[in-house]
């Protein structure tokens, strides 16, 4: 059985990526390659309210770990898919 945080981080995962990729570009649902870095920066920032814990205790270490997993597991995912998906602009 998956852990609630795995199956909450792929949802966001996949939100993310829906969401870039139906952003408005030079070409329709690709990412400009020189904003790859800083797009997936703002869609992962702020991955607390995919952290049950947060809404419990958003202090706690436990809270601060899981933020952290998710904001790095999030910027694997979308930079890979926008440097994958990426035009030059």
């Amino acid at each position: 059985m998956a852990s609630p945080l795995k199956v909450a981080v792929v949802a966001a995962v996949c939100v993310v990526l829906l969401v870039l990729s139906s952003s408005q570009s030079p070409a329709a649902g690709q990412m400009i390659c020189s904003q790859c870095d800083q797009d997936c920066n703002s869609s992962c920032s702020g991955g607390g309210g995919n952290c049950g814990i947060c809404n419990i205790d958003p202090s706690s270490s436990d809270c601060a770990s899981c933020r952290q997993a998710y904001y790095y597991k999030c910027m694997n995912y979308c930079g890979a898919y926008c440097r994958s998906n990426c035009v030059n602009g």
